[in-house]
């Protein structure tokens, strides 16, 4: 390559253009790094603190919410309200709506076949449906309750061991345990498109030194 005084503006343009399209590349991921996944909404019981609740509404439009109805609750009912669902009844007297939905609630002459379904799943188990309604069903602490808005084929659509990766952790008063917890600082200063513009101001430097050079000689 024959460099003079007149192609410097060339090479120094060049050098530039290098220089950003590395701190481009370096600098931004692409729209297709970053992965989308779904997560179910609320959390868990910790252990055995209580009947953990699965409500799954994407039939209706909605999410698979999680909630914890802590202690020992008397009832499948009473375990899924204490963990922040409310319920309404049809005039019949069975469970018609979780949470408003659906709404209104179906009337038995315009049943289609879906309803909300009710299972139950040991910690590392599957769902398994209930042989019995909500009001006679008496779950243990450290179970899992699910709902499904379906035909009653298949359980929530998530799995119970996943239901409990999503568990809050207990609270502790020990403040470094809590320090420890932290997750350290990310550096807010984007160092590969520092680095690689100071590369690209270093070839320019190169190219009107190489110039100069061969304009004196």
């Amino acid at each position: 390559m024959h460099l003079t005084l007149r192609s410097l503006p060339a090479a120094v343009a060049a050098a530039a253009l290098t220089t950003a399209s590395l701190a481009g590349a370096f600098g931004a991921p692409s729209a297709g790094a970053e992965s989308v996944t779904s997560a179910p909404v609320g959390a868990a019981c910790a252990d055995d603190t209580g009947v953990t609740v699965v409500v799954d509404a994407t039939e209706l439009g909605g999410d698979i919410e999680i909630g914890c109805a802590e202690g020992d609750p008397a009832t499948g009912r009473e375990a899924l309200e204490s963990a922040g669902f409310d319920t309404s009844n049809s005039e019949a007297g069975y469970l018609c709506a979780i949470g408003g939905q659906p709404d209104p609630c179906v009337a038995p002459e315009d049943f289609d076949g879906v309803f909300w379904s009710y299972w139950n799943a040991e910690p590392e188990g599957e769902w398994t449906s209930y042989e019995v309604g909500a009001d006679e069903a008496d779950p243990a602490p450290g179970a899992i309750e699910g709902w499904r808005y379906s035909d009653g084929a298949e359980g929530p659509g998530i799995a119970p061991v996943d239901v409990l990766a999503v568990a809050e952790p207990e609270e502790t008063t020990d403040e470094s345990a809590e320090d420890a917890d932290e997750p350290a600082e990310e550096s807010s200063t984007p160092v590969l498109p520092i680095l690689a513009v100071v590369l690209g101001l270093a070839l320019v430097a190169a190219i009107v030194l190489v110039v100069r050079r061969r304009a004196r000689s």
